[in-house]
């Protein structure tokens, strides 16, 4: 899952940088770490932070470009941006399934 959710941020940030809002540099490595707290979410993502002195932009303004930027996923609920720049993804139910069948 943690691949998939990856993939996504990649995909945003690289649209990101094709429209200019992001310049085209490497990218930091995309932190992406379980949540502690289930109201938060599933997995919480921290690249807005890392991004934010780089591009000189505040890390909330860049949580939401990211966020309004990500492809469709049918295992991704819901993305949140909380707090000074967190990216919380609630995942589906059908995403417990995936890797259910994977162990198999």
């Amino acid at each position: 899952m943690k691949t998939h959710l990856h993939d996504l941020i990649t995909h945003a940030l690289r649209s990101l940088q094709a429209t200019g809002i992001l310049p085209e540099t490497i990218l930091p490595p995309i932190g992406l770490e379980h949540t502690r707290d289930r109201t938060h979410g599933d997995f919480a993502s921290t690249i807005a932070l890392a991004l934010a002195k780089t591009v000189r932009r505040p890390p909330r303004e860049l949580a939401e470009q990211i966020a309004a930027a990500l492809p469709p996923s049918d295992w991704v609920a819901k993305v949140e941006v909380a707090g000074p720049g967190y990216l919380n993804f609630f995942l589906t139910a059908t995403s417990s399934y995936r890797i259910v069948g994977d162990i198999l």
